[in-house]
C-alpha cells in the first residue's frame, strides 16, 4: 500500500507543476491535442532587370573651390529599368488531424519598387560667388520613373483581386522650344511683305510624356518539385503529410507572383503658326517595355519540431485479482521526438485505473504510468489505455489490458504478488508431509 500511496502523490505533485502546453479539447468520446509551432522568419526576394541600375558621374564638385580654382563642376548621370518585391514573413504549422501550414508576414515586411529612365545634372559653381548655373538646359533632365510599395505580404495567396500596384510618369518633359528659324539656323528664304520671314512664324515644341505601371498579382506559395507527399490546399495553407522517419520536418517551399508591366513613351510635337493662331500636336505613342511572366522568388526552407511517442510494451495481463481486490502495472511513456509532448490518458473500462491522466514530456525524456486493476465482477475483463497526444503521426497510442477476476483467492496469486509463503500440512498414507506453497 505504501507503494500505492507514494505513487498517488507524485501523480498529485506532477500535475501541480506541469507547464501549459498544447491545447487538450475533448471531441465526443475521444480527445483532441492541438499543438502549433512557428518557424524562423524566411524572406522571398525577386527583382527583375531589364538595364542595370547604375549610376556615374563626379559625385560631388570637382575639383572643389579651394585657393585660386575659379570653377566647380558636377556631373552625374542615373539610368536604369528595374523592379523587384521582397516578402518577409513565419510559417506556423497546425496539427494533429493534418499538419497544416499556413504563412503569415511580417508587419510592414512586403515592399516593391520600380525604376526607370534616366536622370541627368550638370552644372557649374562660381567658386567665388557661390552661384551654381547649368552647363546647359538639355543637360539638366529628369526622365525617370520611380515607385515604392510597402504591404501587408503573404495576404495575396491566390487572390487575383488584390494587387500591388506601383504607377509613375513625367509629363510634359520639354526637349525643345523655338521657331523653324532657330532649328536651320537663320532665315529660310521665305518671306511675305508686311509679315516677314516665314520660318520665324512656325514655332515647335517637342514634348516628352512617360508613364510606368507594374502590378504584382496571383501570389502564393508553392511547394518544392520534391515534396512529392504534399498537397496544396484551398490557397490558404499547405497540408503536409508528417515525417515517419524523424522528428524534424523541412519543407522547401517558393513564391511566385505573376507580373504585368508596361512602359510608354510619348513624343509629341506641336506645330504653331503665329499668324493664323492655329496649332498642330502631333503625339507619337513609342512602347518600351510591356510584358507578362511569373515571377518565381528564391526558395525557402521552414522547419518544424514534433514529438514521438514510444511504449516498449503496449499489452499487459493482470494476476488473477478477487473483487475489491487490486493488482497495479507501471510502464514508461517516451517522448523520443524533438518537441514537448502533450497528452491525456484515458481508459476506456472502470475496471482499470490509471494515473496520471495528463503528460507533459520534454525530448528525451520519460514520464511513467500506473494502471490499477481493480475489478467489480468476476470473469474475464479486458480494457485498453488511449494516449491521445500532440504526435501527428500517432496522435493516439493504445495499449490493450487483460485481468481475470474469481471469487476464490489463489496462493499463486498471493505468490507472485510478493505475500509470504503458505505452509501446509497433508496426509499420504499412515504418514504427513509438508509443502511449501512459493517457497523453495
Amino acid at each position: 500500500m505504501k507503494k500505492i500511496f507514494y505513487s498517488l502523490l507524485f501523480a498529485v505533485m506532477l500535475l501541480s507543476f506541469m507547464p501549459a502546453g498544447a491545447e487538450i479539447v475533448r471531441d465526443g468520446e475521444e480527445w483532441r491535442v492541438y499543438d502549433e509551432q512557428y518557424s524562423d522568419e524566411i524572406e522571398f526576394e525577386y527583382r527583375d532587370v531589364l538595364i542595370e541600375h547604375n549610376k556615374w558621374g563626379t559625385g560631388d564638385w570637382l575639383p572643389g573651390c579651394s585657393g585660386l580654382i575659379p570653377l566647380s563642376v558636377l556631373f552625374n548621370v542615373e539610368y536604369g529599368a528595374e523592379m523587384g518585391a521582397k516578402m518577409k514573413g513565419r510559417a506556423k504549422a497546425q496539427w494533429p488531424e493534418s499538419v497544416k501550414v499556413f504563412f503569415e508576414g511580417t508587419p510592414g515586411g512586403g515592399s516593391a519598387d520600380m525604376f526607370y529612365g534616366i536622370n541627368m545634372e550638370a552644372k557649374w559653381k562660381n567658386c567665388y560667388s557661390g552661384a551654381e548655373n547649368e552647363l546647359s538646359k538639355w543637360l539638366n533632365f529628369d526622365l525617370s520613373f520611380k515607385d515604392d510599395k510597402v504591404y501587408q505580404p503573404f495576404l495575396l495567396d491566390g487572390n487575383i483581386d488584390n494587387p500591388v500596384s506601383m504607377e509613375d510618369s513625367v509629363d510634359h518633359f520639354q526637349l525643345y522650344e523655338g521657331t523653324l528659324a532657330d532649328m536651320v539656323g537663320g532665315s529660310c528664304g521665305l518671306s511675305l511683305p508686311i509679315v516677314g520671314d516665314l520660318c520665324s512664324l512656325v514655332h515647335f515644341n517637342f514634348e516628352l510624356d512617360g508613364k510606368m505601371y507594374v502590378e504584382i498579382f496571383g501570389s502564393r506559395i508553392g511547394l518544392d518539385e520534391k515534396q512529392e507527399r504534399s498537397i496544396f490546399s484551398d490557397n490558404q495553407y499547405l497540408v503536409i503529410e508528417p515525417p515517419l522517419v524523424g522528428t524534424t520536418m523541412e519543407i522547401p517551399v517558393f513564391y511566385e507572383s505573376k507580373t504585368y508591366y508596361r512602359t510608354d513613351i510619348i513624343f509629341k510635337v506641336t506645330i504653331t503658326i503665329k499668324i493664323l493662331e492655329l496649332q498642330f500636336p502631333i503625339p507619337i505613342e513609342i512602347p518600351v517595355a510591356k510584358g507578362e511572366k511569373f515571377w518565381r522568388y528564391n526558395s525557402q526552407s521552414v522547419s518544424f519540431d514534433f514529438p514521438a511517442v514510444f511504449i516498449e510494451s503496449r499489452s499487459h495481463k493482470f494476476a488473477d485479482t478477487m473483487p475489491g481486490d487490486e493488482d497495479y502495472w507501471e510502464f514508461d511513456v517516451e517522448n523520443i521526438g524533438t518537441r514537448v509532448m502533450e497528452a491525456k490518458v484515458v481508459s476506456n473500462d472502470s475496471n482499470f485505473i490509471v494515473i496520471p491522466d495528463t503528460l507533459s514530456i520534454a525530448p528525451g525524456e520519460k514520464a511513467a504510468l500506473t494502471v490499477f486493476f481493480k475489478p467489480y465482477d468476476v470473469g474475464t475483463q479486458k480494457g485498453v489505455i488511449s494516449i491521445y497526444s500532440n504526435d501527428p503521426v500517432e496522435p493516439v497510442t493504445k495499449v490493450s489490458l487483460f485481468g481475470y477476476s474469481s471469487e476464490n483467492d489463489t496462493q499463486w496469486t498471493q505468490v507472485i504478488e510478493g505475500d509470504e509463503p503458505r505452509w501446509e500440512v497433508g496426509t499420504t498414507g499412515s504418514g504427513c508431509s509438508i509443502s511449501v506453497i512459493g517457497g523453495e
